[in-house]
């Protein structure tokens, strides 16, 4: 049963004042450095957690509103200033992670303070200034463009709509209307290359100065800091993208050459973006089919069809479609609230339930971590496992509810779904490492220019077999196809996460697909761990290793072999 009895609308949101912020929590660090008594240190980083956790709330719930209507004046002002000056919030705490690297009880409070918390503070501290707020700001200005950019209204069939609606017809069976909608769409990609060019390579710029006034040498030695890469680097994750060329790539080609026969062509098209002539399509769309997955929820754990029915009823889950919502989606935690809040906007396709499966996990994860939170001190900085973690469980919970969605589907478009499923799994898996690899070259580069990008993507597409993918339309063929990878603009370097969460996600299904209670009581502490340390004690697959590579290779070839379709 949900204790928090809060709806997500009915949340208290103010604009916090900097300056008494401040005075508050230097007053506060400044009696910390003072203490001489254990009982009384605890309580007052208990109460400097607790400012951090409200500033945090704040920030999210601001953020989370934007996003979830982009034209609100309200939440666009508020998002503007926490943009502005999130930065100085941060600073405001590195005295207390410095007092709490040094402090005499550093051994007692190891014991409420998950170790992994100690490692993040010397991190953060590496990765937070004062003297960057400018450069975060402008950061936070592009994105922000990008995000105006990707939401633009176009006339297409006489009726104004979005990127993510006109790509609906992505995956109709009509192949002129998959060509028209993609033409479309690359058309007004096309026409704006010069504006998504300027912002990507500025975000290079700023994103390199950033990270060279704190002292690294470029964004990608600040990334392994930022993403908190504890126990490997780039090196680790070179090798693991090199084992993805060599045993996930065949198995893609396999893919192409079914999908030929399957589709009747002898050659494949940008615009051929189904498998099947006839794609898998849900009985249901929008709030029906968030309905009609309470059903599916609940045959598979008590406490998560208790979790997912609250979200849904109070506000936490938002998938209704709207032209002023990002597009893409996302589950963002509220630090005094904990809950966890699903924000996406659904295309009316199978997808969505992918999307919702996916977000759920992470939910979930969080939710566990929330109770497992109440036995120690834990401050906001742990309000999310590290991001390959957290794929993890997304992930997992994709592959754990494959088998409890067939009241969704048709009985021969669950069986569609559940081979796309595997099909989107594995050849996703090229494409995130061409992305890290692509944001590593460009931002490496240390006389880049603005050509360069576009070049640098088309080299690296042929390197990842994905020739095909990125050719045939003038937008395409001329390197522009990153433009609708949302990631490459607000998450940079986050892409690869999701390759590197899939061998253990494979494994938590193995492990969970009759009982979820161990992704419960791994996701309750995937926060407190770094990632070899987590996989490690729970004997999980290490993705940086070839062997792990290999053998989830074999085992994706045999789910799509058991799970193909053939006429």
């Amino acid at each position: 049963m949900i204790k928090n009895n809060i709806n997500f609308n009915e949340i208290k949101y103010e604009r916090l004042d900097y300056d008494k912020t401040k005075k508050s929590v230097e007053e506060l660090i400044s009696k910390l450095i003072k203490c001489d008594n254990y009982n009384e240190y605890l309580e007052l980083v208990k109460e400097i957690i607790k400012f951090q956790n409200h500033i945090e709330e704040m920030f999210d719930y601001a953020d989370i509103n934007n996003m979830r209507n982009v034209e609100d004046k309200f939440f666009g002002a508020e998002i503007k200033y926490w943009n502005e000056n999130k930065v100085k919030y941060d600073s405001l705490f590195l005295p207390f992670y410095n007092e709490l690297n040094n402090s005499k009880y550093k051994e007692e409070l190891k014991g409420i303070l998950p170790d992994n918390f100690f490692r993040i503070i010397e991190y953060q501290a590496r990765v937070t200034s004062d003297e960057i707020s400018d450069l975060v700001a402008k950061e936070n200005d592009l994105m922000m463009q990008c995000r105006k950019l990707n939401l633009t209204k176009l006339n297409y069939d006489g009726e104004e709509k979005t990127i993510g609606k006109i790509s609906a017809d992505y995956s109709n069976k009509d192949r002129e209307v998959r060509k028209k909608a993609h033409d479309f769409v690359n058309d007004y990609y096309y026409s704006n290359q010069e504006k998504y060019d300027q912002i990507l390579f500025e975000l290079v710029q700023v994103r390199n100065e950033i990270a060279r006034k704190l002292g690294f040498k470029n964004c990608v030695e600040y990334s392994i800091y930022k993403l908190k890469r504890f126990d490997y680097d780039y090196s680790d994750i070179s090798k693991f993208r090199d084992n993805i060329i060599k045993y996930i790539i065949p198995i893609c080609k396999q893919l192409t050459e079914w999908k030929k026969e399957e589709l009747g062509l002898d050659e494949l098209k940008y615009y051929d973006t189904v498998y099947f002539t006839e794609m898998p399509k849900p009985k249901y769309e929008g709030i029906e089919l968030l309905e009609h997955l309470r059903d599916s929820f609940k045959e598979v754990d008590k406490e998560l069809s208790d979790l997912y029915d609250f979200m849904l009823e109070n506000g936490y889950i938002d998938f209704v479609t709207r032209d002023t919502k990002v597009n893409f989606s996302i589950t963002n935690y509220l630090t005094e609230t904990c809950m966890p809040v699903v924000t996406g906007n659904y295309k009316g396709t199978y997808f969505d339930v992918k999307t919702t499966t996916h977000e759920i996990g992470h939910s979930l994860q969080k939710y566990c971590a929330s109770k497992e939170d109440k036995n120690r001190i834990v401050s906001a900085l742990l309000k999310y496992p590290t991001m390959e973690v957290a794929e993890i469980f997304s992930y997992a919970m994709e592959f754990i509810m494959m088998d409890h969605l067939d009241n969704i589907f048709s009985e021969e478009d669950y069986k569609k779904y559940c081979f796309m499923k595997m099909y989107n799994f594995i050849t996703d898996l090229p494409q995130r490492c061409l992305v890290d690899e692509f944001q590593q070259a460009i931002y490496s580069k240390e006389d880049l220019k603005v050509e360069d990008i576009r070049k640098t993507w088309l080299e690296l597409a042929h390197k990842y077999n994905m020739d095909n993918t990125y050719g045939g339309h003038i937008n395409l063929s001329t390197g522009g196809s990153f433009y609708g990878v949302s990631h490459i603009y607000y998450n940079p370097f986050y892409f690869i996460d999701y390759a590197l969460a899939c061998c253990d996600a494979l494994s938590i299904w193995n492990e969970c697909d009759k009982n979820i209670d161990l992704f419960k009581e791994i996701g309750g502490v995937a926060s407190y761990y770094s990632f070899k340390e987590l996989i490690e004690k729970y004997n999980m697959p290490n993705p940086f290793e070839e062997d792990t590579v290999k053998e989830v290779s074999i085992k994706l070839q045999k789910e799509l072999e058991n799970k193909r379709i053939v006429k």
